[in-house]
């Protein structure tokens, strides 16, 4: 349905101005708020205003004559000029927000100011002043905005003329009027916010999601785990959202993902949504999701549900390398630290099995917990592990699913278990613009992304997806700490570790940070090695039931092929070494004063590991030790030994900031820009491509601001 709205009270301020009204007062506000097509009509003398915003560039024609303009905005500073092709005269605005009560403007010799005594949109009282030989009192101006009904009114001290304007709010479009006989209508390329809505359910598709999304090249990028998960829990609150429903046929969220969105799915149920549930194949991650839910669909005729259970498998290369001649030294520090053992042993030590076993029947454990308790099924221990694949109707018969439908029968079931046959898409409630303004002088919960394996730069491959974490996450703890608006950073992490002085390059600047900020880690599917590390220090550390944390250890792995290149490759060598030990980065074995060296380098990287930990987590070394030795601990276990500090998700760790630090925070995220490094014109384009280099936004160049606020109601 076309819904026609009345917008915002017409021909503001020159401090207050915003969107594609921006003609009537001051250019500058065109790169603000909203884009649209805007129609004029005055009805005391017949005239009329056409035209377009585009935010950047507008077009505006009076029949009589037409009116160019253009507009820059970058953070609290906007600037924007408008040409009249009858004047043939530019003429200059602009606009800055340096708090968030208030919005200074200047355009064609007029000053404004503009103050939100409530801290809202809710009520705007603004003076503008204009020169003409001497400063005058042009304007004395306030406005209400109820959302769907607004009231202004103005006093022109020389004319002695007092003006009201009304206005009314809904969907996408936007019409006012004045006391002086102007009408208008704007059709806006976003939704206007509004506290009048219709029933809906909200429809999602969960796909593989990053927990960090880089923007590439010119594009914009999609969204990042955390913005998904946050869209859904503002869309869920909303009222008149009855429900959500979820498509799991594509479904690739790793395990803690898939936890956090259950438990936000569970939150949403008992606040009486209805949450559905549709795949043509349930296995033990997805069926552990949808047990959450008021009803499971499964698709006919060849669904199938699978309850097999979870397992790991490694493969081990000892054979091989030996039958090829290769020499594999490897040294850790402990015995649970098992990265090693593929390479040097044909089977897994009793160490790796136990941590292995350990992880994977808590896990199982909880799940079959989970799914008991919401699931009323009788015969639940003949079906752990032995349903291997149930088909439609053994599903039906055990309760597993509640009803089958062909994927055409969906949208009539959905529409009448929901009462409503319309539905929103997520993320696609971003459409819904703010008129807030937004990061002006308002404290910042900083949300930040490790993401990948640690090394020594961040490199992104747009083509397969993979990220890893290097210096420049330093660079941008530095730079939050020196920000005098940043109180807290929330910094997700999401790593298996890696390069050794990395980690400690970040660890230290993490230590700074929580010396002067709150600093509160979310551990994602994996937060191990260095990516504990890097977490160390920060005065909370929360993670899933899920998350694979812990490796408190440190290995070395180095390949020597001296002998795959003489017996397999046929290739002889020839080294000479002036004073002995000189080759030792050459292909020949170590010996025992080298591997002694190795072991001694490796021995205080791991001590320094200990240290770090107990001096973050303030616990005597001797204890860090006795929990350490390279075991990697499952979320639940690494709670319970006190290496994290409580159990949640990332929205938890937002949620956690925004109580120390006060609800009027505003929530940025910082991700990722990448920067292609390459030649076009090169042989080795494609190769400069995949090593593409991303980095964090620099200082001349922060991060886009992406709020918190509400995407249906603000």
């Amino acid at each position: 349905m076309i819904g026609i709205l009345f917008g915002f009270y017409f021909a503001r301020s020159v401090s207050s101005t915003g969107g594609v009204e921006s003609i009537f007062s001051n250019p500058a506000g065109f790169s603000r708020y909203y884009r649209g097509f805007l129609l004029s009509y005055n009805l005391s003398d017949s005239t009329y205003i056409a035209g377009f915003s585009m935010g950047f560039f507008g077009l505006f024609s009076s029949g009589k004559s037409t009116t160019y303009t253009m507009s820059l905005g970058r953070g609290m500073f906007s600037a924007g000029v408008s040409f009249n092709d009858v004047e043939k005269r530019f003429r200059y605005g602009f606009l800055f927000t340096p708090f968030r009560h208030l919005s200074l403007g200047y355009y064609d010799r007029v000053l404004s100011a503009t103050l939100r005594p409530l801290g809202s949109e809710m009520l705007e009282l603004s003076l503008d002043a204009g020169y003409d030989s001497t400063y005058y009192v042009k304007s004395v101006s306030a406005g209400l905005n109820f959302r769907n009904f607004m009231l202004s009114a103005s006093y022109s001290p020389r004319d002695d003329r007092i003006g009201v304007g009304i206005s009314l709010a809904y969907d996408r479009y936007m019409a006012s009027g004045k006391s002086d006989g102007n009408l208008m209508v704007v059709f806006g390329t976003k939704k206007f916010p509004s506290r009048i809505g219709r029933s809906a359910y909200v429809k999602v598709r969960p796909e593989r999601v990053m927990e960090d999304k880089p923007e590439v090249m010119f594009s914009s990028p999609g969204p990042n785990f955390y913005e998904v998960m946050r869209d859904m829990d503002r869309a869920l609150r909303d009222p008149f959202i009855k429900g959500i429903y979820l498509d799991l046929s594509e479904y690739s969220f790793d395990l803690a993902q898939t936890e956090e969105l259950r438990n936000l799915l569970r939150r949403a149920r008992e606040r009486g949504k209805k949450v559905v549930f549709y795949s043509n194949f349930y296995d033990f991650k997805r069926y552990y999701l949808a047990s959450v839910g008021n009803r499971i669909i499964l698709e006919k005729p060849f669904g199938a549900v699978s309850l097999a259970g979870l397992y790991m498998e490694s493969f081990y290369f000892k054979e091989l390398l030996d039958s090829l001649g290769i020499v594999i030294h490897a040294e850790h520090f402990e015995e649970y630290k098992s990265a090693v053992e593929p390479f040097t042993r044909t089977g897994a030590s009793k160490y790796d099995r136990q941590q292995r076993e350990r992880i994977l029947r808590v896990i199982y454990g909880r799940i079959r917990k989970e799914i008991s308790a919401e699931r009323n099924i009788g015969n639940l221990d003949s079906l752990f592990p032995s349903a291997v694949a149930l088909t439609v109707e053994e599903a039906l018969s055990m309760g597993l699913v509640d009803t089958a439908l062909y994927r055409d029968e969906v949208e009539d079931y959905l529409r009448e278990y929901f009462g409503t046959s319309r539905s929103l898409d997520v993320p696609g409630m971003k459409e819904t613009f703010s008129y807030e303004w937004k990061g002006r002088g308002r404290p910042i919960v900083a949300v930040v992304f490790a993401e990948g394996t640690i090394v020594d730069e961040d490199v992104y491959n747009p083509f397969s997806g993979d990220i890893t974490i290097g210096e420049n996450l330093a660079k941008l703890l530095r730079k939050l700490r020196k920000d005098r608006r940043v109180k807290a950073v929330v910094l997700r992490v999401s790593s298996p570790g890696g390069s050794a002085i990395t980690s400690d390059i970040i660890a230290r600047e993490m230590k700074k940070l929580a010396r002067e900020k709150l600093v509160i880690v979310s551990m994602g599917r994996v937060a191990a090695s260095g990516g504990y590390y890097i977490s160390a220090y920060a005065d909370t550390i929360m993670a899933d039931a899920f998350t694979i944390t812990g490796s408190i250890g440190i290995l070395a792995l180095i390949p020597k092929t001296e002998k795959f290149l003489k017996k397999t490759l046929k290739i002889n060598s020839e080294r000479f070494v002036p004073y002995p030990h000189a080759d030792v980065f050459s292909t020949r074995p170590l010996d025992s004063v080298e591997l002694g060296a190795l072991r001694k380098i490796l021995k205080d990287g791991y001590f320094r590991f200990l240290e770090v930990v107990s001096q973050g987590r303030g616990i005597p070394v001797d204890s860090v030790r006795r929990i350490a030795k390279g075991r990697v601990w499952i979320g639940e276990d690494a709670y319970s030994i006190g290496l994290v500090d409580t159990l949640g998700g990332l929205l938890d760790a937002v949620e956690l900031a925004l109580e120390k630090v006060g609800r009027g925070a505003e929530v940025v995220v910082y991700t990722r820009k990448f920067r292609g490094d390459y030649n076009p014109f090169s042989l080795g384009v494609l190769q400069d491509l995949l090593d593409s280099r991303l980095l964090y936004w620099n200082s001349w160049d922060w991060p886009q601001e992406k709020s918190i606020s509400d995407r249906l109601h603000p």
